[in-house]
């Protein structure tokens, strides 16, 4: 409950009404880029929004985080066992994998620094950095949501 209602209050800060509506709307459904992470054989759709309905069908982008290549921190969630289960061997990064996020017809590639695994309350994944990262985040363990698990990554080109 803590962390629906923290949720809440830190997507109300970084919205706009429609962005936190339950039900995605258009907008929020067309994709906004593709992510591709070679160990994990993922490919999937990146739309925005981090609501269920986002996850079910692909990996989500917390709103009011950059887009893919900008400076701050991106961040993206999906589901490890339901819906289309992007993350579901997220836990299978490891330090120098690549992600590659393609978007706007330009391809960036993330190098990952390493994982962790956090309490869902831990929203402090989500703040702003100075360079250009990437946030990976999925429950953990798999099939329950008591955690999460949590993959950093650096842009590198």
């Amino acid at each position: 409950m803590r962390r629906v209602l923290a949720l809440i209050l830190l997507v109300s800060v970084t919205c706009t009404p429609q962005e936190v509506s339950a039900k995605p709307s258009a907008q929020q459904r067309k994709s906004i880029a593709i992510i591709s992470i070679p160990r994990i054989k993922l490919i999937s759709q990146v739309y925005v929004g981090v609501t269920n309905d986002i996850f079910d069908i692909g990996v989500g982008k917390w709103p009011g985080t950059p887009d893919p290549g900008e400076k701050g921190n991106l961040v993206l969630g999906g589901h490890r066992t339901s819906g289309s289960h992007p993350f579901k061997k997220i836990n299978y990064l490891r330090s120098g994998d690549i992600v590659t996020l393609i978007s706007q017809g330009k391809t960036h590639l993330y190098r990952v620094t390493g994982n962790q695994i956090v309490k869902p309350t831990a929203l402090w994944i989500t703040n702003p950095t100075l360079g250009a990262t990437l946030t990976l985040f999925a429950c953990h363990p798999l099939g329950q949501t008591t955690s999460r698990y949590v993959v950093r990554a650096v842009l590198t080109s």
